[in-house]
Formats: structure tokens, sequence, C-alpha cells
């Protein structure tokens, strides 16, 4: 119930008028499948299209850092070379719409950031047309990006 087409027969001439969307892709990423399976929210259990749902992959380590020594001294697995490597978890969340903005995974943007597509991949020789665009580099601090190929000199220190 995205696309409400509006017909319109004046004269034997039909035109179509279709309905304003909010975003491009209409919140969506199925392009031209015409369906999505459907995965459970990770926090209300509700059903949504996998292509709408909201995901993230964690990595986390299955004991913290305190109890991850004492373990490795009582460790029958102790050499030198080779440590045991304690496994991790991982654990991939998918979240409805609704969760992830009552979660604050995502938040709510005006209509011009709403533009602004936010990428993990990039080429590094088009790495200042990314911050500059209606493309932003993911996970990346505002003047972190300069400080990283800055030179310093000795007569700034």
């Amino acid at each position: 119930m995205n696309l409400i087409y509006l017909i319109i027969l004046k004269n034997y001439f039909i035109s179509i008028i279709k309905m304003p969307s909010k975003r491009r892709n209409n919140g969506r990423n199925k392009k031209n499948k015409g369906h999505a399976d459907s995965v459970h929210c990770t926090n209300c259990y509700r059903l949504v299209g996998k292509d709408k749902a909201i995901k993230r992959f964690v990595i986390k380590n299955m004991v913290d850092a305190s109890s991850k020594r004492d373990i490795e001294a009582n460790s029958a697995y102790q050499d030198k070379e080779e440590p045991y490597t304690m496994p991790k978890l991982y654990v991939k969340n998918e979240w409805c719409v609704a969760c992830a903005i009552h979660g604050r995974i995502v938040r709510v943007r005006s209509g011009e950031d709403r533009r602004v597509r936010y990428v993990s991949k990039y080429r590094s020789d088009k790495r200042d047309e990314m911050t500059t665009g209606l493309y932003r580099i993911a996970n990346l601090r505002v003047g972190a990006a300069d400080k990283k190929f800055k030179k310093t000199t000795e007569e700034e220190k």
C-alpha cells in the first residue's frame, strides 16, 4: 500500500498520478524482487521483511577481561608459542523500525539528512568525494580523517 495510483479518465485519455514517496527506496532494499523473506525482530519478535529490518552484526567476548585472565592462567592448554584463544559470540541482531528507533540503534533524521547515504566500503582515491557529497563514511568521526593523514613536523611539537 506504499504506492497509491489515481487514474483520471478524461476524453479517453488515461493519466496516472503517482503519490509522493518519503524515501527513494520506500524503506526497503527489495528492488526488483517480488517477495522478501520475513525475519523476527530481536526485541519484540514482530515479523518484518528481511530487506526492511535494521541489521547489526555483533562480535562479543564470552567472558570479561578479568575472568579471561583467570581462565587462561588455570588452563590446561598453556603454550607460549600458540596460546589458547577464547571463543567469541557472533550474533546478528535484526530489529523492526519501531524497536530500532526506540533502542536508539538508528535516529530520526530530517528530510535533507535522509538523502545522505552512509557507506562502509569505499575506494581510497574517492575519499574526498565521499565526505562532501550525499555520501558519508560510516563510523568515521568528524575531523578524524584529517588527523590520520596529516604529517607532523618538528616545529609543531
